[in-house]
């Protein structure tokens, strides 16, 4: 690498230098080696892609050094006497300059200067004190005339480089501690300046009142200086900062650093009066220089102090902007929210106001698929168009995730809430491209009306809006206005959920079973376990009140074990007396996904010494493909330890040959809304007969469920279903009246088959009327009306 190979022969050429002998072969050297760093920081210049100015100048400042260097070089050479003030010193001081304003021009990685006004200010404060304390106490020493203007004029280099120095080594340690620069090229950099300032303060307090003393040593360090710049021109383009520490101490720390240099810094001139006072040197020699220095440190911190509280008073509008901001789409934020609505509220006319919160749907995919940034300007660009679409005077805003706010008065609206939902509806749902993708989104909203409340705050709108978007998820509805009766149902849901763990612990749940008839044999096969609720304030209470939120919390596992043991208990005690008898348990999502539910029923039919295919789970066809993969497992896991599989409500969900192949089932109940309307719809009878035929095609069980009167039963026989579940069979029973229902179902199939033996002998002599079947059904559902207990 270039940088290297010129770092290892600058090296080279400084100990080519000190082991050179003195005079002429020692100054060859010593141009030489500078001459041709200078030419390698223009070199360097050229291939930079950021910061060329700044290193432009730079080089100019090598140049101009190495020029006074040579001079300083030949007159020491020539036996000539060097002054403290000669014709070098406009290269030096051009060289400072020139190195003041390129480190000032230096930008960080996306173009930003590093330094600001108060990094400056700090600068000259640190360049005042070292001045100071270089015309005290190195040209002092060094003259016995007093500090004058005469020997200001002579020694004004010693004040001047010491203080532009420090004032490099202020901005250098800037970098270092505050902005974090970490590289190799800015590591040399740095070290190269800190060099030439060592440099020059040895020289310094080597200087007596004629000249200067030539020593290799300190020419030496100027020297490594130059190679070291030069070595960082030339390495190639890399990011300057490092990623910042995570912890705050190291900030502490340089906060402390920052602190204490600028105290001192500060101290110099009451540091130097004290000294003086105490050296018995008379305030007129220097009383003047310190109370100038003093007057120009007061300003500098005066100065410095109004940046501060700039800062301060920019940091705490931007605080207090982003605590009512929301940091992505720039709208108000949950808390500023409130506060708006509240004047909104209070400004509003008698018509109120209308909040409606628009829930944007799969939202999560978008992150998912593109990641978070990418979310971010989709939430962005949701956000302009919701501001685009409302009234000027409107309230909009995030409440967070994917939920947005619009709210504004209801008698600036020319349309109804309901449209006004669907307006916003609209404007989510409008094409978006992501990534040349179009991302088809849409929303649920839910809308409040404060006019039709009373007494209502901001807080409470917002969350009666969240109902209302609730309700319309749970509804499967685009949007949903609330009303109060929500707020019941979800205090009750609430409540419910709150007392169910003590319904468990207590057997407050009861399991009721609903038999389902063998079509073939006429006799129970078996029954279905079904879940009641014996609430002590509420009654009885169906599985649908509580299920559903019981199911999204940790209780589900608990109630499936529960309804497991109840019904492995009941077939086990009818197998007594009907070693056929079986069983069906319904299992959900969260049932199927649990890996320890296998586990689970082989112990409990261990337990209960139940055969495995006694047992027959039900699932649905949504609870089955909603994690296709782990529910076909578990799925399969059930099926290899003995017990059979049910689809339960079949035609509502995928209906699919495709989930059929691919689930390990025996049987298909069909769902009841099928089964009801058979001999009203021709259509549901097709779609019932079809899928006998198809159950049949497959080798599988059929059972149809919603049997409501003997007509249903009858087709259903004839077309060949193999069972039937319905109120027309029996309702469901709690255990101990189980045992009498089977009997009078049994006894009620043997007299219908005896029924229709006898017609089926009659209809030889006589052709069957529509009359003749039309009686034997009313009079079969006789008998089977007055056999059946209501629950």
């Amino acid at each position: 690498m270039r940088w290297s190979r010129f770092l290892v022969l600058g090296a080279a050429g400084v100990a080519a230098y000190l082991a050179a002998p003195d005079g002429y072969p020692r100054l060859a050297v010593y141009v030489l080696c500078s001459f041709a760093c200078v030419v390698a920081v223009f070199a360097g210049q050229r291939l930079k892609s950021t910061n060329r100015s700044a290193w432009g100048l730079l080089a100019f400042g090598v140049l101009a050094w190495s020029l006074g260097d040579l001079i300083i070089g030949f007159r020491l050479t020539t036996q000539m006497i060097v002054p403290t003030v000669s014709v070098a010193d406009a290269a030096y001081l051009f060289g400072h300059v020139a190195f003041v304003l390129g480190v000032l021009k230096l930008e960080d990685d996306v173009g930003r200067r590093l330094f600001g006004i108060e990094d400056v200010l700090e600068g000259l404060i640190v360049a005042t004190g070292l001045g100071l304390i270089a015309w005290i106490f190195v040209v002092g020493n060094r003259t016995d005339a007093m500090l004058g203007g005469a020997t200001l004029a002579e020694f004004w280099p010693v004040v001047v480089y010491t203080g532009a120095d420090g004032f490099l080594l202020s901005l250098v340690a800037t970098l270092i501690l505050v902005k974090g620069a970490r590289t190799t090229a800015f590591t040399m950099t740095a070290a190269a300046f800190i060099l030439f300032s060592l440099s020059g303060w040895v020289l310094y307090v080597l200087v007596d009142g004629l000249g200067f003393v030539d020593v290799p040593l300190v020419n030496a360090g100027w020297l490594v200086g130059y190679v070291l710049l030069a070595s960082a021109a030339l390495r190639p383009q890399e990011l300057t900062w490092r990623a910042r520490e995570t912890s705050s101490s190291p900030h502490r720390i340089v906060d402390r650093t920052r602190l204490v240099s600028l105290s001192v810094a500060i101290l110099m001139p009451p540091a130097v009066m004290g000294t003086q006072i105490a050296n018995g040197v008379p305030v007129a020699e220097w009383g003047w220089l310190v109370l100038g220095s003093s007057v120009v440190a007061v300003v500098l911190v005066s100065a410095r102090m109004a940046c501060f509280l700039s800062a301060l008073r920019k940091q705490a509008d931007a605080l207090s902007l982003a605590s009512i901001t929301d940091p992505v789409t720039g709208l108000a934020n949950r808390r500023h929210l409130g506060d708006l609505l509240g004047k909104s509220i209070d400004s509003a006319g008698p018509g109120g106001v209308v909040v409606v919160i628009v829930d944007v749907d799969r939202f999560a995919q978008i992150n998912e698929t593109f990641g978070y940034p990418v979310g971010d300007r989709v939430l962005r660009e949701i956000g302009q168009r919701l501001s685009a679409a409302s009234a000027g005077d409107s309230v909009v805003g995030r409440l967070g995730g994917d939920q947005f706010v619009v709210s504004m008065a209801a008698d600036l609206m020319v349309i109804s809430p309901t449209e006004y939902a669907d307006h916003f509806r609209s404007v989510v749902s409008r094409t978006m491209f992501v990534r040349d993708i179009n991302v088809a989104l849409d929303a649920t909203v839910g809308v409040v009306e404060s006019s039709k409340l009373s007494d209502v705050d901001a807080e409470a709108l917002l969350q009666h809006a969240h109902v209302a978007l609730t309700a319309a998820k749970h509804s499967h509805m685009r949007s949903s206005i609330y009303t109060p009766s929500m707020d019941c149902n979800r205090h009750d849901q609430m409540r419910l959920l709150g007392e169910l763990e003590t319904a468990l612990r207590e057997r407050q749940l009861r399991v009721f079973f609903q038999p389902c008839l063998d079509l073939a044999s006429g006799t129970v096969s078996g029954v279905e376990a079904l879940l009641r609720w014996q609430h002590p304030r509420e009654g009885l209470m169906s599985p649908s009140s509580f299920l559903p939120d019981a199911e999204r919390t940790g209780l589900l596992p608990a109630i499936t074990a529960y309804v497991l043991e109840d019904s492995l208990r009941c077939c086990s005690a009818m197998r007594r007396i009907r070693p056929d008898f079986g069983i069906s348990v319904n299992l959900s999502v969260r049932n199927l996904l649990d890996s320890a539910l296998v586990e689970h029923v082989a112990h409990a039919l261990q337990r209960h010494e139940v055969p495995a295919a006694a047992v027959e789970f039900e699932v649905t066809e949504t609870t089955a493909m909603t994690d296709p993969r782990r529910s076909v497992d578990s799925l399969v896991a059930l099926r290899d330890i003995g017990a059979s599989i049910a689809i339960d409500d079949y035609g509502t969900g995928y209906s699919s040959l495709a989930y059929l192949r691919s689930l390990p089932v025996q049987t298909l109940k069909i769902d009841k809304t099928f089964v009801t309307a058979m001999n009203s719809q021709p259509t549901n009878a097709s779609i019932v007969g079809s899928t006998i035929d198809l159950a049949r095609s497959l080798g599988m069980t059929v059972v149809a469920e919603g049997v409501e009167d003997a007509r249903t039963l009858e087709r259903l026989r004839t077309l060949g279903c193999d069972g039937a579940q319905g109120f027309h069979v029996g309702r469901p029973v709690p255990v101990d009246e189980l045992d009498a229902l089977v009997d009078a179902i049994e006894g009620r199939s043997n007299t219908t088959s005896k029924s229709r033996t006898s017609k089926s002998a009659a209809s030889k002599s006589a052709a069957p009327t529509d009359w003749d079947y039309a009686a034997t059904v009313d009079a079969t559902a006789g008998v089977v009306g007055s056999a059946v207990k209501p629950v």
